[in-house]
């Protein structure tokens, strides 16, 4: 394995990416994710060895077939499974939760791909059970919004450019997303910003800022609108970044970094833009000035983020380095106790 590349700050390409290891994986659900999934495992050369469904349905037969691999049905046999090195929980959102209170003192690294619905009893629970630590040992949360392709590339901005203020909106669709009955009501700020939040957290932490301070704050009587703000710390600079819940609004969420030279504006996640210059131009003796940018967007020969996201859990998990972006159960807390204050 390349040392030390996530380490550099340099822009990685998830496709030059490489695992010099032949591990054997678990498959934990049957649906479109784990198909992005299985591309990526296959392109590190790593054998699937089992499939898991408490449902047993067709699409477990199909994909262990085709794959060559063992169908498993219950959670006793995981724990019998002792010639798989990971395991990877990509089943449905709402599932996802059972599966990781069942397998809580379970000793083998997971890789779980959706968010979890905590609430904030069970996150006092949680941070006081004896599971605690197997949990951190070997649990890590795939926040994917963390691993797109270019939050290095922040990191290395955040690490040489000040910082002034930042701000980040979020427009949880609460009519559109509830006709699901799978999503409970008050947990759709847990299914969609818990990402966004995972993200800015993540990103303060890359950018070498200390959290000194949160401010929660209520906008109106119904306690719909709500906003969260951050005194950042850097060198004994405080600087003030503000994150904004606008429900049922139709914008995309957004993230504005304010930087002394130039703005970073990340809508949708999938592409991130700079916006540096102040370009002046004579057109027919007419001064006209155009903003000069940047863009950058992702690589669309895997889903975003999943190759790179695999290729960190295994440099933190299997081969116990340290990681740059994994999500463990403490980042998990720090999410949940944000989410738990925007839930209506």
């Amino acid at each position: 394995m390349e040392k030390n590349l996530l380490k550099s700050g340099k822009i990685i390409y998830p496709d030059k990416l490489k695992i010099n290891l032949k591990l054997k994986v678990g498959i934990i659900g049957s649906g479109k994710i784990s198909l992005e999934y299985i591309k990526v495992i296959k392109s590190f050369n790593h054998k699937i060895e089992y499939f898991f469904s408490l449902s047993n349905n067709k699409d477990v037969f199909t994909l262990a077939k085709k794959n060559n691999a063992k169908v498993l049905d219950s959670f006793s046999d995981i724990r019998k499974a002792k010639d798989v090195d990971l395991w990877i929980v990509c089943t449905s959102w709402n599932r996802m939760r059972n599966i990781f209170f069942r397998l809580s003192n379970f000793s083998k690294p997971i890789l779980f791909e959706k968010s979890i619905i905590i609430d904030p009893k069970e996150l006092k629970k949680i941070e006081s059970s004896k599971n605690y630590y197997n949990i951190k040992k070997y649990f890590n949360f795939a926040y994917n919004r963390n691993y797109y392709d270019y939050i290095l590339i922040l990191r290395s901005i955040l690490n040489k450019e000040k910082l002034v203020s930042g701000s980040s909106y979020f427009f949880d669709p609460y009519n559109s997303l509830n006709k699901d009955k799978k999503i409970n009501h008050k947990h759709l700020p847990v299914y969609i910003t818990s990402h966004w939040i995972s993200f800015l957290l993540k990103l303060f932490k890359l950018g070498n800022y200390k959290i000194k301070k949160q401010k929660f704050i209520t906008l109106d009587k119904n306690k719909n609108f709500k906003k969260i703000r951050f005194f950042l710390e850097k060198k004994k600079a405080l600087i003030n970044f503000e994150l904004f819940n606008f429900p049922n609004l139709a914008n995309n969420h957004e993230v504005n970094l304010y930087l002394t030279n130039f703005v970073v504006k990340i809508s949708p996640i999938e592409k991130m833009i700079i916006n540096k210059d102040i370009l002046k131009k004579k057109i027919k003796g007419q001064n006209t000035y155009k903003l000069k940018q940047d863009e950058y967007r992702v690589s669309q020969k895997f889903k975003p983020g999943f190759r790179l996201q695999y290729y960190d859990f295994v440099l933190n998990k299997i081969l116990k380095q340290k990681s740059l972006l994994s999500t463990d159960i403490d980042d998990l807390v720090a999410i949940y106790k944000i989410c738990n204050f925007l839930k209506r």
